[in-house]
């Protein structure tokens, strides 16, 4: 290699000038891209010299965790071992100050675990850099179903392949490797893994979800094979659409419309969700007429139910809740979701019977609080928390609150009141997280009477902040 050319021209310069690159060998600009890659190498070994360290400090904050022997905290109900009390506190320690969803920290923790003990070739892989962090997660969760004895003979076969194949490939073998490995029969391992179905929901781009059906292989083709046959009927009955939209579309009438053959099962069920939507953007989005120019203080948000299928050509029913908040042409909220289209909330709230009068704050968007004192919180009350705390308020991104529980925030045999600055939405796994771990739980009331902002205090000592769900975005400002 030339290095008196390469230390002659800046690669920066190569790069942007064109005129320079034509005066440099072919051979040159080879040497210089392999050096690059070659670079790029190197710092993914470090990166994964890295993650073997990041490990063992997760497994030192496992085993401390435990050392701890924090107990239940609950007073009633089943009680937790100190074993179970330390599994929450770390991984919702971890999930809310990595940002990590709660699946995703146990993950982390569990092949921490494994790396820095029965995985030992694993880890080792992964400090000298031949293998990815994702390939070590992969040998570990293929591997943790083994007898600890069985193991090193399963590391010994799979990490070589590891070393030289892409995660894809390797998942594949593993499965493989564990298959034979495996002391238990096939039977009993598919009811193992049968026992945990189940059904995800992640939001997409572009007002879009992915919905994730987890179930036995057999279940799954039969379903997709009927959603792929009554697509074809449509299309030779000479439906536009295609035939992978026509699959989608014929699955989701299916799932909506159609009624269960399980016995015991609840007939005439209908799906329902909350959208909230700001009033102007029903109006056409135009900034006539908007509250706060005329200098009013606060301004109307409702909450709305209808009956829709979720598509322009099905006469199905499920139930809709909607708000109009105030932000003039801002985007519609789906509970559960975030943002939708104003086209698609028009839809929704088209036939709404009636509505939820909210009164919301014009700068910031959230409910102005209000609050009654009884045990139970009368439905309006249960309504607007809902509203004002759209989701689980733990400090992570979790269920809506409109399956949520609502908890006193200051426990009522505490003398705690149900009240607006008292009361917040927790899911039951987060629920139990509070009774049941050293998780503490307080509510900062905001300004002028506004909705209060939650703070957690994890075992460690760190504090999270959870604040309102603004019912719309911020009003524009309007100068006189």
């Amino acid at each position: 290699m030339n290095r008196a050319l390469l230390t002659e021209y800046d690669f920066d310069e190569w790069i942007s000038e064109t005129d320079v690159v034509d005066f440099v060998p072919p051979s040159l600009l080879r040497d210089v891209y392999a050096e690059a890659v070659d670079a790029v190498f190197a710092g993914a070994r470090a990166i994964a010299a890295a993650q073997a360290e990041q490990a063992e400090r997760v497994e030192r904050a496992r085993l401390a965790g435990i050392a701890l022997r924090h107990t239940d905290r609950s007073t009633g109900g089943p009680r937790w071992s100190t074993t179970v009390v330390a599994d929450r506190e770390l991984v919702t320690e971890l999930a809310v100050g990595l940002r990590l969803c709660e699946a995703d920290a146990r993950r982390l923790v569990e092949t921490s675990r494994g790396l820095v003990g029965a995985f030992a070739a694993t880890h080792a892989a992964l400090d000298a850099g031949t293998i990815s962090y994702r390939h070590a997660e992969k040998i570990v969760q293929r591997g943790l179903p083994l007898p600890a004895e069985l193991i090193a003979d399963y590391e010994a076969r799979i990490v070589p392949v590891a070393e030289r194949v892409s995660v894809q490939r390797l998942d594949r073998e593993a499965r493989g490797a564990v298959e034979v490995a495996q002391p238990s029969t096939a039977v009993q391992r598919h009811l193992a893994a049968a026992a945990n179905r189940r059904i995800d929901l992640e939001a997409g781009a572009d007002g879009m979800a992915y919905l994730t059906h987890y179930l036995p292989a057999v279940e799954a083709m039969a379903i997709y094979t009927r959603a792929t046959e009554l697509a074809r009927s449509l299309k030779n009955a000479g439906d536009p659409r295609t035939l992978t939209q026509l699959r989608a579309d014929a699955l989701t009438d299916l799932m909506l419309n159609g009624e269960t053959s399980i016995p015991g099962a609840t007939r005439g069920i209908r799906p329902h969700v909350r959208v909230t939507v700001p009033a102007l953007t029903l109006l056409g989005g135009g900034s006539e007429g908007y509250p706060g120019h005329s200098g009013d203080r606060g301004q109307s948000s409702h909450t709305g139910r209808s009956n829709h299928t979720g598509q322009s050509d099905g006469p199905g029913r499920s139930k809709h809740t909607g708000g109009f908040g105030h932000s003039a042409g801002g985007s519609a909220n789906l509970e559960g979701y975030g943002p939708i289209d104003r086209l698609t909330a028009l839809e929704l709230t088209r036939s709404a019977p009636g509505f939820l009068r909210v009164l919301t704050d014009p700068v910031t968007g959230v409910a102005l609080s209000y609050g009654r004192e009884r045990y139970r919180p009368p439905a309006d009350l249960d309504e607007l928390i809902r509203l004002t705390h759209a989701e689980c308020t733990f400090p992570l991104s979790c269920a809506p609150s409109s399956g949520a529980e609502l908890d006193h925030t200051t426990a009522w045999e505490d003398d705690g009141h149900t009240a607006f600055g008292n009361l917040a939405p927790l899911c039951s796994s987060h629920h139990k997280v509070k009774h049941h771990t050293e998780w503490k739980i307080e509510q900062h009331p905001g300004a002028d009477g506004r909705p209060s902002s939650i703070v957690w205090t994890s075992p460690a000592g760190f504090e999270y902040v959870v604040d309102p769900t603004p019912l719309a975005r911020p009003a524009p400002y309007f100068s006189e």
